[in-house]
C-alpha cells in the first residue's frame, strides 16, 4: 500500500432520490492501492455509491474524501478519478489510438505527450498493433482492454469499475479477472471494482463490501466475508451455504431445530434465535453411524445427487431441513446413491454462527 490516507473515505454517505434512499448511512475506506470490491445484488445500492465518488452524483448527507480532499461537491472533472463502465462507452467512429487519446485531447495535453502516453497505456493493455482498429471491430475483450487504457491514461488516483465483465462470456470474463488483478498489481493504484458475481469479488480483491438495501453490511477480506459473515444475508449471498436454524445456549454452543446441542462459538446473547452457517463442501458425507467421533453428526437420507465434474453435490434430507453436501475428488463418496440412509459431520470449527 501507498499513502497512510485513505484513498477514498465515505463518512456517513446517504444518497436519497426523493423518497427512496439509495445508500444509507455507509462508513467505509478504502486504502491506497487496495482492489476493493463493492459486491451485492442489483438494487442494493453499490453502482450509487461508485457513482457518488465519481461525482456523476452527489451525496444528501455525509462527507466523501478522496485522498483526504473533500470532494462531495466536485464535478467529475474536478476529482482524480476515472470510471470504466460495463459498456464500456467507446467511440464506433474513432479507432483504438484515438479512443485512448480523448481524453488527453480534452484536457489539452501537449501533443508530445499524449503519442508516448497513449502507447504506454495501449502496451499495458496489451493492445500492441491494434492501435487503427475501430472499436467496432474488435472482441468484447479488446474492447474492454481500451476502455482500461482510456481510463488509465489519464493517471487516475482511483479508477471506478462498474461491472466491466458483465458482458463478457464465462470462460473470457475468468482469463479477465486474472489480467485485470495483474493490471492493478502493475500500476499500483486503487481500484474500485462494483460486481454483484461473487466469485469475481473472491477471486480479485484484497478486501469486499458487502451490501444490501442501501446498508453496507460487512468489510472483510474474502476468506473472512466467506467463512465468517457477520449476518444471514452475507452467509447465504457469498457463494452457498446451508443455514441451520438454532438458539444460542451460550457463547459456545447453539441448539439446532431438531433439538441437538452442537459447539459452535457465539458472540450474542443466550436466547438469540440465529442461523447456522455450513458450507457444502465443509460437510462430510458418512455411512450411517459411521462419522469420525469429534465430528458433529446429524442423520439423514439422501435425496438428490448433482454431477459438477469436479464434484458431487448430495442434498441431504432430515425431518427438520434440507442440507447440500458438497464431496469433491472423494472416491469414497462416489458410491453413495439416491435414497441411502448417511450421517452428516463436520468439524465444530467449520461452521459460523450468524444473525438474522
Amino acid at each position: 500500500m501507498g499513502s497512510e490516507v485513505p484513498a477514498v473515505g465515505l463518512y456517513g454517505i446517504t444518497k436519497r432520490f426523493e423518497d427512496v434512499t439509495a445508500v444509507d448511512n455507509v462508513d467505509l475506506e478504502i486504502a491506497d492501492g487496495e482492489f476493493f470490491a463493492l459486491l451485492g445484488p442489483s438494487g442494493c445500492g453499490k453502482t450509487t455509491t461508485l457513482r457518488l465518488i465519481a461525482g456523476l452524483e452527489f451525496p444528501t448527507l455525509g462527507s466523501l474524501r478522496i485522498f483526504g480532499e473533500e470532494v462531495g461537491t466536485l464535478p467529475p472533472n474536478k476529482r482524480p478519478v476515472n470510471t470504466v463502465f460495463q459498456n464500456y462507452a467507446l467511440f464506433p467512429h474513432m479507432t483504438v489510438e484515438e479512443n485512448v487519446a480523448f481524453g488527453l485531447r480534452m484536457r489539452r495535453v501537449p501533443k508530445g505527450d499524449i503519442g508516448s502516453r497513449v502507447n504506454d497505456a495501449i502496451g499495458l493493455v496489451h493492445m500492441e498493433g491494434m492501435e487503427h482498429r475501430r472499436s467496432n471491430q474488435l472482441s468484447g475483450g479488446q474492447q474492454q482492454r481500451v476502455a482500461l487504457a482510456r481510463a488509465l491514461v489519464n493517471s487516475p488516483k482511483v479508477l471506478l469499475l462498474d461491472e466491466p465483465l458483465g458482458a463478457l462470456d464465462l470462460k473470457l470474463r475468468q482469463a479477465m479477472q486474472v489480467e485485470l488483478k495483474g493490471l492493478q498489481r502493475e500500476v499500483g493504484i486503487t481500484f474500485v471494482f462494483v460486481t454483484h458475481d461473487q466469485g469475481e469479488a473472491l477471486a480479485m480483491s484484497d478486501r469486499i463490501g458487502v451490501m444490501n438495501g442501501g446498508r453496507l453490511l460487512q468489510v472483510g477480506n474474502p476468506e473472512e466475508i466467506y467463512a465468517r459473515p457477520a449476518n444471514r444475508f452475507v452467509a447465504d449471498f457469498i457463494g452457498h451455504t446451508n443455514l441451520l436454524d438454532a438458539m444460542v445456549m451460550d457463547e459456545r454452543s447453539v441448539t439446532l431445530a431438531n433439538g441437538v446441542r452442537i459447539p459452535a462459538e457465539s458472540r450474542v446473547a443466550p436466547g438469540t434465535r440465529v442461523a447456522v452457517s455450513l458450507r457444502p463442501e465443509q460437510a462430510a458425507l458418512n455411512r450411517r453411524n459411521e462419522a469420525p467421533s469429534h465430528h458433529t453428526s446429524v442423520d439423514g437420507r439422501i435425496e438428490q445427487i448433482t454431477y459438477l465434474g469436479n464434484a458431487l453435490v448430495y442434498r441431504v434430507v432430515f425431518e427438520w431441513m434440507d442440507m447440500d453436501v458438497r464431496a469433491e475428488n472423494r472416491p469414497g463418496m462416489a458410491k453413495a446413491a439416491v435414497g441411502d440412509e448417511v450421517t452428516v459431520s463436520w468439524e465444530p470449527t467449520a461452521v459460523a454462527v450468524v444473525e438474522d
